[in-house]
């Protein structure tokens, strides 16, 4: 239940220091969003052919030339799952990293 007006400070108290500053330390703690970690954004390639576990290093290798044609990537940085049925999910992420880590 919400607090009610008798609740609240009095203004007019000598205890009432309306410039006192509230401890959110806790809270941006446990909430506060990690935003070095290397990683700024990611593309995702959809549309590809289904491939299976042999074929993927050639169609990693093709999407690399493609890739690299317009920016800067490498082989570690494309994931591109395999389904139950040992064939690729017809996607692929590409991780694009911040200029520093290259």
């Amino acid at each position: 239940m919400a607090p009610s007006f008798n609740d609240l400070p009095d203004p007019e108290e000598e205890d009432y220091d309306e410039d006192e500053e509230l401890d959110f330390s806790d809270l941006r703690e446990r909430f506060e969003v990690q935003l070095e970690q290397g990683l700024d954004a990611f593309v995702v390639i959809d549309g590809l052919p289904e491939v299976t576990e042999e074929t993927r290093p050639k169609w990693i290798k093709f999407l690399l030339r493609k890739l690299n044609a317009v920016g800067k990537t490498r082989e570690d940085s494309i994931y591109m799952p395999i389904g139950d049925n040992g064939k690729s999910e017809r996607y692929a992420a590409q991780a694009v990293f911040s200029y520093s880590t290259y």
